[in-house]
C-alpha cells in the first residue's frame, strides 16, 4: 500500500452496531429488577437512549476518498475531517478499525472503519500498514497490553 487511495462507502455494519447497543440497553432494563416507581425514570432513559441512536442511524452516510502513504501521511476528500499524520495508537479488529492521526495543529483525530466500507484486500492492506506503524514504535512506548 504505497502511496494508495481509499474509496469508502456507506457501512452496513454501522446501522446493525447501532441497533445492537440499543437492544442491549432494552434488554438491561428488561433484566433489572425494577419497582414500579422506577419503570418510569427507566421509560425515559430508554425513550432518550433510542431517539439518539435514531438520530446517528438516521444521518446521511456519504462515500468519500482517504488517501494514505506510506509514511502515514492521511488526507480525507469529500469531508470535513482534516489531513494529519497517522498515530500508532489505532485500534485494529477483523470487523472495524478505528483509525487515530493528528493533525497539524497537533488536534488528536479518531474516526471509525468497517470493513464493508472498502474492498477486503485495501482493509488488509491498511490494517497491516497500521501494524508496521505500530511495530515501529519503541517498545518502551508501547501501552499497549497484547
Amino acid at each position: 500500500m504505497s502511496g494508495s487511495s481509499l474509496a469508502l462507502k456507506p457501512s452496513k455494519w454501522r446501522c446493525r452496531a447501532l441497533l445492537l447497543a440499543a437492544a442491549l440497553l432494552a434488554l438491561l432494563f428488561l433484566l433489572l429488577p425494577l419497582t414500579a416507581e422506577r419503570y418510569l425514570p427507566a421509560w425515559l432513559v430508554l425513550t432518550a437512549w433510542f431517539y439518539l441512536l435514531w438520530q446517528l442511524a438516521q444521518q446521511p452516510l456519504t462515500a468519500t476518498m482517504l488517501q494514505l502513504n506510506t509514511k502515514g501521511e492521511l488526507r480525507w476528500f469529500a469531508g470535513n475531517l482534516p489531513a494529519g499524520q497517522l498515530q500508532p495508537d489505532c485500534l485494529l479488529s477483523r470487523y472495524a478499525l478505528q483509525l487515530s492521526w493528528r493533525d497539524q495543529e497537533g488536534k488528536s483525530w479518531r474516526r471509525w472503519l468497517f470493513a464493508d466500507q472498502v474492498s477486503d484486500a485495501d482493509y488488509r492492506a491498511l490494517a497491516r500498514q497500521i501494524r508496521m506503524l505500530q511495530w515501529q514504535q519503541p517498545t518502551s512506548a508501547r501501552s499497549d497490553w497484547r
